[in-house]
Order: C-alpha cells, then structure tokens, then sequence
C-alpha cells in the first residue's frame, strides 16, 4: 500500500501546474484576465496554454518518443472555445505505441461550471473534478475525487485573485484514505495542505511559488522569448526543488499562420535524455 501511494504523494506539484503558460497574464482587462485564469486551472495534461480569442476549435496531435528506436505516444486532443477563448470542452485521449488509449481527460461545462472526467488504464485510477465559479465567472472552487482500488483521494482547491482578475494564489486541502481488499476505509488517513503564489513580470507569469505542510518550499520560473515580428518563438520553464533545478523544459514554436498563432511546436524535458514531443494544430475560427 506505501509502495503504491508514496510516488503519488510527492509528484503532485509537478503534475498539477501547467509547464506552458503562455496566456497566464495579469493586464488591466479584469474580463480576459479571467478567461486566461479559468483555462490555466484546468490544468489539462501537456497543454500548451495559448491565448485563443476569436478560435472555435483547436485540434491538437502530439506525438512523444523517447529516442530514435523506442517506443512512441500519441495524443489526439480536441477542444472548444467561446468568442472569448474561454474553453467550454476538451476532449483529451493518450495512446500508447500500439494504439491501445491509457490516459483521458474530458472537460466539459456544466451549470455550476465545468467537471473534468479523468480515466488513467495504466495506473488504474479514475477521477472526477468539478470547477465552481463566482458570478463574475471565476473559478474560486475545485474539489477533486480520485478513486484507485486501495485508495481514495480527495483534493479541495480555493483560488484568489486580485481586483483585475488576476490568479494570485491557490490554497489546497488534501485527503488520501486507504481501503482494504472489500473496498471499506481502513481508518488510516493521511492529510496535507499547500499554497501556490503566483508572480508576474511584464503582465506574464513569472513564478510560481509551493509551500507544502511539511515546510518544503519548491518554485518554478518562467521566460519567454519573441522574434522580430513580436511571436512568441520559446518558453523555458524550470521547476526548482530546494534550491536547485530539478528540471528544465523547453517549447518552441516552429510555424505560424497568417494570424501569427502557433500550427506546430516541439517540447523538450532536460533529464528525460532524448524524449521529444511534436505538436501540431488545426485551428477554426468563428
């Protein structure tokens, strides 16, 4: 049971936080500053988060391999978006090598918000998230089920924001209960909580900063980097565990439309060796 749970326990913060902030900003427009908030929490795996005003739909294909000769993922990814660029869907399916799905994630507006349908094969695990938003449209709430056979996990997420919209903080309460073989609580819980504080320089994210209840503090840094047609061309983000870089990423956008929005992108992760992911994206407009 330990042995399970334990690398759950400690990659929370990683796989929670999106690597890819392009349209987390805080400017002086309360309404796009909101949009861009709601489509960050969601936090949709490997999501590059672009702004998309004006986009109806954004189809995305990623595919990952790890080397010249291993094996291969790929990822069919479909989303929706209102005149604003908020997202109102996504579907989200991974495939392994042989085709066979592992991982999805399906996102969709509900009347108190949005609820997210997690489903990971391979760890065995199913999950259920549900977004409440104030009536300025604002998440302000998550609560996040995760049911596995010996275990469920429950996650209580409250965000603020400052008088233009802008993300400035997440506080999480979390709950891990173990179940025996019949599916019953064994009566053993484990509890924790962490804040996020979010910084920004020049209207963009800048860092994230992780203070757990164990007293550890870990934080990630962002930049970006434009060509001289003011596009966006890289992001590089680094995740930093006591002190010291943990891990490095590294996105850049290799093609443009006419309207100047990213069609394909590759991403990199400095300790995984020669793990690659491609993207690309067919875009509709309203």
């Amino acid at each position: 049971m330990q042995k399970r749970i334990l690398p759950f326990l400690l990659t929370p913060c990683l796989s929670l936080m999106s690597i890819n902030a392009i349209a987390l900003t805080c400017s002086e427009n309360p309404a796009q500053n909101t949009v861009e908030a709601n489509n960050y929490i969601f936090q949709i795996l490997d999501y590059i988060d672009s702004p998309a005003k004006g986009i109806k739909q954004d189809i995305r294909t990623s595919t990952t391999q790890l080397g010249s000769d291993a094996n291969s993922t790929t990822v069919k990814h479909s989303l929706e978006y209102d005149s604003n660029g908020l997202i109102t869907q996504s579907y989200y399916d991974l495939y392994s090598d042989k085709g066979i799905l592992v991982y999805s994630e399906h996102l969709q507006k509900n009347k108190s918000g949005w609820e997210n349908i997690i489903e990971d094969v391979e760890d065995k695990t199913n999950s259920i998230i549900q977004f409440n938003t104030d009536e300025q449209g604002k998440i302000v709430f998550s609560l996040q089920t995760k049911k596995a056979v010996d275990f469920v996990f429950i996650e209580r997420d409250n965000y603020v924001y400052d008088d233009n919209h802008c993300l400035i903080n997440k506080n999480v309460q979390w709950q891990l209960k173990e179940i025996d073989e019949n599916g019953k609580y064994t009566g053993t819980d484990q509890k924790g909580t962490s804040s996020y504080t979010f910084a920004y320089r020049d209207q963009q994210l800048a860092n994230v900063l992780y203070q757990f209840s164990n007293n550890m503090k870990n934080e990630s840094d962002f930049s970006y980097h434009y060509d001289d047609n003011h596009r966006l061309t890289t992001i590089e983000s680094s995740y930093l565990s006591a002190g010291k870089e943990a891990a490095h990423y590294v996105t850049k956008f290799l093609t443009f439309n006419e309207k100047n929005e990213w069609l394909t992108a590759i991403k990199n992760k400095n300790n995984q060796g020669d793990k690659q992911t491609a993207v690309t994206r067919e875009l509709t407009y309203y």
